[in-house]
């Protein structure tokens, strides 16, 4: 929202997504939802009379002109999704008549911004700012694992993992306090191990918060793996094989991919982006070449690499792949494991290879279990709060650096206000998480990803 005046006003969207349907709600919020509501849609009872959450059935006119048959439901404030007086119309699902129904509603309302009915929640204190990102999180939500995530931030997990940290870090700003205010009196107590025991527990417990950002992120926007290798050793067929379809070209002639392919996969509810790259190699090839450059700047932005060879892999092919097998994000692989003896598969496991095979019902298996050992979530970690964006790691790790200045500060003995300084700045940085301190070009920058309607 562009000012806070915009807080006043009545705002209406269609909730529903366009198309033809069973049924389409169109959302009016705000001090006179309930009044324009009744304006048009006629029903028995006078809506202004009516309890909060019930439904009423009744006919929707444009003037004397009857347009359609809804329902409309009144939730009364503050218990609503906003914390406003709130109706829904819910109308015949023909875009020609929500058309209609909306053109009539937007002469007694404002067209709602991108994700304005959420904003307004957090603004009116119904969500904390991690619960208003998770209710886009689950719109978007492709797996049952960010499903998972994202209703565990609705509920407050992240929040109250938050707030947590922020009373211990308060306790410890109040003794600091205590500290200035009674020092030229010689009347302080404080015991400085006790403080820096509990600055030290609290800068892990922020390190492991910060850790689970790598975590949340991928289980967000999905774990980016880029399958690697010169050509002709088998990574479109894995490729494939992920996702059980003939989506990558296959033939034994090398340089057949000219370019990366695309495809998201679910895998035990985790959601994985393959990306099946152009083979490295030289090339005289003007397009293969082009191909080989957008791989490689593919390659820098997986969050894995799958560095895929045949056992029998030339002294030359490998020279190509050095520099990439040398990265810490390298899962090296062996290839076309049903052509090797056991005495091979062993050996290469020894030498820290995944052996796979993608002509085998489940010659994938080792393959899919080291791509997830290292981002499963265990239930504890979901009920008890993970980072899930770059904003909350961004924030978390400027609150580590604060509470980190502070440590040092006792460690020096420069003194309660050098220390207390730095333990507000602590605080600030997680309260920005939460939403407790926040800019309206941050809240326009995270609303404006959400749908209108939301």
């Amino acid at each position: 929202m562009s000012n806070n005046q915009n807080l006043f006003d009545t705002i209406a969207a269609e909730t529903t997504p366009k198309g033809s349907g069973g049924i389409s709600v169109i959302r009016i919020s705000g001090p006179e939802a309930i009044d324009i509501a009744s304006r048009i849609v006629k029903t028995r009872k006078q809506l202004q009379d009516c309890p909060s959450h019930s439904a009423h059935l009744g006919d929707i006119y444009d003037n004397e002109r009857r347009i359609d048959q809804a329902l409309v439901t009144i939730f009364r404030a503050p218990h609503t999704y906003t914390g406003e007086d709130v109706a829904e119309i819910s109308c015949h699902g023909n875009p020609f008549l929500v058309s209609q129904i909306m053109t009539i509603v937007l002469r007694h309302a404002r067209q709602a911004e991108a994700g304005e009915f959420t904003q307004r929640a957090f603004l009116n204190g119904r969500i904390d700012l991690t619960g208003a990102e998770a209710v886009n999180d689950l719109i978007q939500a492709q797996t049952r694992q960010s499903q998972a995530v994202a209703l565990e931030q609705m509920e407050g997990s992240l929040q109250h993992r938050i707030e947590g940290l922020l009373h211990r870090i308060t306790q410890i700003r109040m003794q600091m306090e205590i500290e200035i205010d009674l020092s030229d009196q010689d009347l302080a107590d404080t015991d400085w191990s006790v403080v820096k025991d509990e600055t030290e527990s609290l800068l892990q417990a922020l390190d492991e918060l910060i850790l689970t950002g790598q975590e949340g992120v991928i289980l967000r926007e999905g774990l980016k793996i880029a399958l690697v290798g010169a050509p002709n050793v088998g990574k479109s067929s894995i490729f494939n094989a992920f996702l059980q379809t003939e989506r990558a070209i296959v033939t034994p002639h090398p340089g057949t991919t000219r370019d990366y392919l695309e495809e998201a996969v679910a895998i035990e509810g985790y959601l994985l982006r393959l990306f099946d790259t152009a083979g490295i190699r030289e090339t005289p090839d003007e397009i293969e070449k082009i191909g080989i450059d957008r791989s490689q700047r593919m390659i820098g932005q997986a969050d894995r690499i799958l560095l895929i060879s045949e056992a029998d892999i030339s002294p030359d092919e490998l020279h190509h792949l050095e520099e990439i097998s040398q990265q810490n994000n390298v899962i090296k692989v062996i290839n076309k494991a049903d052509l090797l003896t056991d005495s091979q598969i062993a050996n290469f496991r020894e030498k820290g290879y995944v052996v796979c095979s993608a002509t085998e019902p489940d010659g994938l298996d080792e393959l899919k279990n080291k791509l997830l050992e290292d981002i499963r979530i265990s239930q504890n970690d979901l009920h008890s709060g993970i980072l899930t964006n770059a904003r909350q790691i961004a924030a978390a790790s400027r609150a580590f650096d604060s509470l980190g200045k502070a440590h040092i500060a006792m460690q020096d003995q420069l003194g309660a206000e050098f220390v207390a300084f730095d333990l507000k700045e602590a605080s600030l940085a997680l309260e920005e998480i939460i939403g407790k301190i926040t800019s309206e070009e941050l809240l326009n920058r995270i609303f404006s990803d959400f749908c209108v309607g939301k």
